[in-house]
């Protein structure tokens, strides 16, 4: 069994579920923009749109007013502001995205999936199991074993929906004003972060 140390505590994978259940329990009671609060999430650089080593990640806007669930809800509205930049290029090349599923650990929180719908401005669908790279092996072994006509056929009984999540429109209009904001960060902190990698050791 894999032990990770929280502190001095160790870690299992029931106590790190736990763990992260607590840290994102109250974000729901944030409204979206976590009151004046953003964050880009260029920990190691960034690749999509901007391939860029050197630019590391910022909170903006910090306040004594903010809380923990402020920081955690604009962590997760940071990073969905990051895969929206890839939708935003998909939609100007002239595809047309309006629904969209989620998988993995943006699937298992149910305040995270209605931001996605709002900042993608699109329908998030959330399968039964939200493991998709392993569904997906599932579903090539079980019909490479000859258990279904068709890959489709096979995925039909494998993969089902759990929920949908429309956008909700006054989200959708108040995100595409911070999405602005966001892009507007990277142009206002590149050279600031290539100055202060003569500091990093």
């Amino acid at each position: 069994m894999r032990i990770e140390y929280y502190g001095l505590c160790p870690l299992n994978a029931y106590t790190r579920y736990r763990l992260t259940y607590s840290f994102t329990a109250d974000i729901d009671t944030v409204s979206a923009g976590s009151n004046g609060l953003l964050f880009t999430p260029y920990i190691a650089g960034e690749r999509t749109p901007h391939v860029e080593a050197n630019i590391r990640g910022s909170f903006i806007g910090i306040d004594s007013i903010h809380e923990r669930r402020h920081f955690v809800r604009t962590l997760l509205e940071g990073i969905t502001f990051s895969l929206n930049e890839s939708v935003k290029i998909f939609r100007e090349s002239g595809k047309t995205i309006d629904t969209i599923v989620s998988i993995g650990g943006g699937a298992k929180n149910a305040t995270w999936l209605q931001m996605q719908a709002d900042i993608f401005n699109a329908k998030i669908i959330k399968m039964k199991s939200e493991q998709g790279p392993g569904m997906g092996a599932a579903i090539l072994a079980a019909n490479g074993c000859g258990w279904f006509d068709s890959i489709k056929d096979c995925a039909e009984q494998f993969l089902n929906e759990a929920d949908i999540y429309e956008p909700i429109p006054a989200n959708v209009e108040k995100y595409e004003e911070l999405f602005a904001i966001y892009q507007d960060v990277y142009t206002k902190t590149k050279a600031l972060n290539n100055q202060l990698m003569a500091f990093r050791d």
